[in-house]
């Protein structure tokens, strides 16, 4: 019974297959085909050619071609540039480019268009002078509408700039604090010939006295052999310094982790310095640090329940997704789309490229990129114009071989590649010293922490990658690693996923589940005291409740948990789970102050079939038949996890939402509403075939049950119109 949270997809597709995805609801940025007089025959296609950022030598676009006739099965698009522009990196099409003459044919995966379809692809490009948009395009040699273009960003920026206000409440209802913007940086560059380049990610950024910073180094594809990298301070303030990371090599096995540069600032400097990154055969890199005057500040108290009388961060790039799609919406849907906009959700840091942003981190709305950690964390605290505690929520999602018995929510990281090392250095290292440069801040940095990882080695251990993971105890030392360095800084705190009801339910999982939860935490340096809490649900779609029935009562003689959707298992919703895992976690040993979280972000099931009252005994004579037409959850298996049909959001996020059951510290979105579970092989030529809306799939009795998986998913993080549409529409509470 698998989750499936976002994942990193390859950059090409998943920027080309969102994009595609992104028109479903028709997107903002298309450029309407104009009334033609009846005398002009009207044009069988458009293009939008959309520069998503520009900066003084490069810049980003995404294009989309509209075909306006008869269905196509391939197609060709051509354009001249106006100026000495030279595309660098193209995804979605086979480029070919002569001068300033550019012609892009199709992929195997994106040839056909329907008549009134569309298709996207994008790229990245270098100029000198002038950057104009092309004047014209043809497809398959016929003269296109559009092409005039719009510049979404001409400067993009290291530091977010925001003048918004936050407000603090100490009320069950959080106040989401106005999201500052996070403007995400693109790397500095230098060709290394036959298409390899050199990257540092981002190219500048500012450090406060006695502070650090890092920065990652890494290449656009995989050398042929190791190269030797070097990173050194050339000019400027001597007070920044390479603590580590002065000497890197990078090869086959690492060229896409970005590889960590730590800068150290004393404790009295300011001003800018220069770091030349260096490499054989490559052109030098430039990166610049500012060391700057540190705000001042004191270490807030560490406290039991952090998301009381908080406020919210409001993620941005989640903001300008959802208004992506109320920008194509109308009437009440709008205005309920900017709503959800407005609502906190979740960073996942689910790639070592996440915490630094920028290309590597692609979100999907037209093949737009994600602030890095920093940007964030900034944009955090220019938000916070009260001065009260603000929340900061994040994901730690990146353990060696994760999520192993799944394939949409696979890593990057391989157990057999000295997975653990990069995991322990390259991406828990950099987040821990980035998150400790705000220890001294209003911030309450509240981590969800490896959803998935613990659960598998409960109940898959007879998948061969699960056993691995078992066997080289990965998950165990990765887990207690993570949690010694993030529990040492005193605002963060540590929240363990422990799967769902439907998952860890029985008697014979929950028990050597808290056993194992035990065991690893009881490892770290501060034994259990170093988590906060846990989190059910994560990125799942279990009501918070059943209302119309209880695990217990019976119709014929038979219990409701009796019926083949509940196979026995007592926990027919996660707060009934959540009220036992607690009480187990804390007859095992935790603090009965630890706290229980709940993802409340598709578990709404406000479809039209929902129920309104249990089913009368006299039309339901069986338990079987009362579950049916009592239950609210709307799925055929409450196995099926990857984009589902029917569902809606949940209730919003908040503190303290239960009287009953105080130690239930929060309804939160971990899973931002409206980015896909992932994708299928039948559609996209990869992915997880749960995601196949065509599929099935079996549970442990051999029985068959549809996927329920919504048609045409991009891959797994990126931004999905559609879905989203109906979990706005088939929210419950109904959305505002």
């Amino acid at each position: 019974m698998r989750l499936g949270p976002p994942h990193r997809p390859d950059r090409r597709l998943l920027r080309a297959s969102a994009a595609v995805a992104a028109v479903v609801l028709a997107s903002a940025t298309l450029i309407a085909v104009s009334e033609q007089s009846p005398a002009v025959a009207a044009s069988t296609c458009a293009v939008n050619y959309d520069i998503e950022s520009q900066w003084s030598t490069g810049f980003s676009v995404d294009i989309t071609i509209t075909n306006n006739g008869p269905a196509i099965s391939s197609w060709d698009l051509a354009w001249t540039f106006g100026g000495n522009q030279q595309i660098t990196d193209l995804w979605s099409g086979v480029l070919t480019q002569s001068g300033e003459n550019v012609s892009v044919a199709n992929e195997s995966y994106n040839g056909s268009i329907a008549s009134g379809g569309n298709t996207a692809l994008g790229f990245n490009g270098s100029y000198s002078g002038t950057d104009a948009v092309p004047a014209q395009f043809t497809l398959n040699g016929q003269v296109c509408t559009g092409g005039s273009g719009t510049t979404t960003s001409s400067s993009p920026s290291t530091t977010p700039s925001s003048t918004p206000t936050s407000t603090s409440t100490a009320s069950s209802s959080p106040s989401p604090s106005t999201s500052a913007s996070s403007t995400p940086t693109s790397p500095a560059t230098g060709s290394c010939g036959s298409g390899l380049v050199l990257e540092a990610n981002p190219a500048s950024f500012e450090v406060g006295q006695g502070q650090t910073e890092v920065f990652g180094v890494s290449f656009n594809e995989a050398p042929s052999s190791g190269v030797p990298v070097t990173v050194a301070a050339t000019s400027g303030d001597s007070g920044l310094t390479v603590s580590s990371g002065a000497s890197i090599t990078l090869d086959a096995d690492n060229w896409n982790l970005p590889q960590p540069v730590d800068i150290a600032a004393d404790g009295s400097s300011t001003g800018a310095t220069t770091f030349t990154i260096s490499a054989p055969g490559c052109t030098s890199v430039i990166v610049t640090g500012t060391e700057t005057t540190p705000p001042s500040g004191s270490t807030a108290a560490h406290v039991t329940n952090p998301f009381s009388g908080a406020s919210w961060y409001v993620n941005p790039n989640y903001t300008a997704e959802a208004d992506s799609s109320a920008a194509s919406a109308t009437g009440t849907l709008a205005a309920q789309m900017q709503y959800v906009a407005t609502q906190p959700t979740y960073l996942w840091l689910d790639h070592i490229g996440a915490i630094y942003g920028g290309t590597d981190n692609a979100s999907g709305i037209g093949g737009t990129d994600r602030a890095s950690l920093q940007a964030q964390l900034q944009a955090a605290l220019a938000a916070d114009t009260s001065g009260a505690p603000e929340l900061f929520p994040i994901v730690i999602y990146d353990l060696p071989d994760r999520d192993c018995a799944a394939l949409a929510s696979n890593g990057e990281l391989s157990i057999a590649n000295s997975g653990l090392s990069y995991y322990e250095n390259s991406y828990i290292d950099p987040i821990a010293q980035i998150l400790s440069d705000y220890a001294n801040t209003p911030l309450r940095v509240v981590t969800v922490i490896e959803p998935d990882s613990l659960p598998n080695l409960v109940t898959n251990q007879s998948v061969a990658n699960c056993a691995q993971a078992l066997s080289s105890g990965v998950y165990e030392d990765g887990i207690e690693y993570a949690l010694d360095q993030l529990h040492a800084i005193p605002n963060v705190y540590n929240y363990v996923d422990i799967a769902h009801s439907a998952w860890l339910g029985w008697s014979s999982n929950m028990g050597p589940a808290v056993s194992l939860y035990k065991q690893v935490i009881g490892a770290t340096t501060d034994g259990l005291s170093s988590v906060d809490g846990f989190i059910s649900d994560t990125a799942n779609y279990i009501p918070v409740s059943e209302p119309y029935m209880t695990a217990a009562e019976s119709i014929d003689g038979s219990p409701v948990d009796s019926v083949q959707f509940y196979s026995y298992d007592p926990y027919i919703d996660e707060l009934t789970y959540d009220q036992e895992m607690y009480s187990q976690l804390v007859a095992a040993g935790f603090p009965s102050t630890d706290g229980m979280l709940i993802d409340t972000s598709r578990d709404g099931w406000g479809d039209p079939n929902r129920p309104t009252a249990a089913c009368a005994t006299t039309t339901c004579t069986t338990t079987t038949a009362f579950v049916n037409a009592s239950k609210i959850d709307d799925r055929p298996f409450r196995g099926d996890w990857c984009n589902q049909e029917n569902a809606g959001i949940g209730a919003l996020p908040q503190a303290d939402p239960d009287s009953a059951f105080p130690n239930l510290y929060a309804y939160v979105w971990v899973k931002p509403p409206g980015e896909s579970d992932g994708t299928y092989p039948a559609y996209q030529g990869k992915g997880d075939p749960h995601c196949d809306p065509n599929g099935t799939q079996t549970d442990g009795s051999g029985n068959t049950y549809a996927t329920n998986s919504f048609p045409d998913s991009p891959p797994a993080g990126t931004w999905f119109p559609a879905e989203f549409q109906q979990l706005v529409q088939y929210a419950y509470p109904a959305i505002p």
